[in-house]
């Protein structure tokens, strides 16, 4: 059980949270809560399109995972041809997006304190759809060692290409470069995933639109991810002032903490499922393992928050953020209900039902909202802000434990026949 994917995955992924982690120690206290603030902005746009393309990495996963084995071959060559339009495409594109954040003034709606950061990060994003097109025929094969090897050198990279950055006087810019440039490496270690195109070419346009329609639930349940994790940052830029912005981005550090150890557990737990309902076997004992990892991050990240939260934040940021220490409860617990709204959403998309994932998404779009009012009032300030953000997934959490409780038996009679 140790030596399965699932717990091989886990625990890379967790290693990788302690070197993100470290990165969050080392630059909240060189930088202060101002401009960790500014860094905590850049790193959540970073993400927010990781996950888009991630939905991308979900699809071709799915779609890997059920496929046999006299179909593999030549899907292969169909997700290579993809790979490389997709990387080329990226890069026409670049000029125009530049464009555009140079005439809407992002920089400035976002309150950024250097004009470039969002330039440095844009020259990632060419590499960020083939990095996810290559996780996901990796995840889909249950290919571990490779999944490990990447996320292990993109963090790898970041952190320490970071710290030297700083060092040397490249201020802000130069760590969000390194953060860049992580991408690149992350990619770069998986390029024989897939093989090279062959000629006569493969028609690679049934199978880019097969994958474009299967994206599209992975996709919106991205960026209700992204919006229900770290879209108080946005909030707090424009309804708090600068230092409570600096104590949202830490306590999104242990959000991410949270969701992001157990986050490769839904990236296992769609395959696993998927392969085993195409085999005709039970799943009982994947999920089982892991509903009890979740369990067991879940109970570790609530007992500190709840009894240690300012020697926590001491350790983790730093001692200008123990201010927050009161808040580090409920925006833990919010971020511990979120992932399992998440991976039950995920589990029955593995099935087919795409009802968790709308339920899911409109939770999260009714958080934002309710916390933009709760925000605009009289009394709004952090602490309602993430008692909001708290409430609202455990009514989507309720939502979806009735479809679970619907399903389940129904599930359980087609297995039986």
């Amino acid at each position: 059980m140790v030596a399965s994917p699932a717990v091989i995955i886990f625990l890379s992924s967790n290693i990788v949270n302690v070197g993100n982690l470290a990165f969050n120690m080392i630059f909240s206290r060189w930088m202060g809560p101002e401009l960790f603030g500014d860094l905590a902005i850049v790193l959540t746009i970073k993400l927010a399109f990781l996950s888009v393309f991630g939905a991308l990495s979900s699809a071709i996963s799915h779609h890997v995972a059920a496929l046999h084995v006299s179909d593999a071959a030549q899907t292969e060559q169909a997700l290579a041809r993809i790979n490389g339009i997709c990387f080329v495409a990226l890069w026409l594109a670049l000029p125009v997006v530049a464009v555009a954040i140079f005439a809407g003034s992002f920089q400035m709606r976002l309150d950024l304190g250097s004009p470039y950061l969002l330039y440095i990060l844009l020259g990632s994003v060419p590499f960020s759809a083939p990095l996810n097109i290559l996780r996901g025929v990796a995840l889909g094969r249950m290919n571990s060692a490779k999944i490990v090897y990447s996320a292990n050198v993109e963090m790898a990279v970041r952190l320490g290409l970071g710290i030297v950055a700083w060092q040397m006087g490249m201020g802000i810019e130069g760590v969000v470069a390194a953060i860049s440039v992580s991408i690149i490496a992350g990619w770069a270690v998986l390029i024989n995933v897939l093989p090279q195109p062959r000629l006569p070419a493969v028609r690679a346009r049934p199978l880019a639109i097969s994958l474009g329609l299967a994206t599209l639930p992975f996709a919106v349940l991205q960026v209700a991810q992204v919006a229900a994790l770290d879209g108080d940052i946005f909030l707090a830029t424009y309804f708090l002032g600068d230092v409570e912005t600096g104590y949202v981005a830490a306590l999104s550090l242990f959000q991410r903490i949270q969701f992001f150890a157990c986050f490769a557990l839904a990236s296992v737990l769609l395959p696993s499922v998927v392969i085993a309902l195409r085999k005709g076997q039970s799943y009982r004992s994947s999920v089982g393992m892991i509903a009890g990892l979740l369990g067991a991050v879940s109970v570790i990240v609530l007992s500190l928050s709840l009894l240690l939260p300012d020697l926590l934040l001491t350790l983790l940021v730093g001692a200008n953020y123990t201010a927050a220490a009161p808040h580090l409860v409920w925006a833990a617990a919010a971020a511990v209900v979120f992932t399992i709204n998440y991976l039950i959403a995920t589990f029955m998309m593995a099935q087919g039902r795409r009802s968790g994932i709308a339920t899911v998404v409109a939770g999260a779009g009714l958080q934002v909202a309710l916390m933009i009012v709760a925000l605009s009032e009289a009394s709004g300030d952090l602490a309602a802000m993430l008692a909001t953000k708290l409430y609202s997934q455990l009514g989507v959490l309720a939502v979806l434990s009735v479809q679970l409780w619907i399903i389940l038996p129904t599930h359980q009679q087609k297995v039986s026949k």
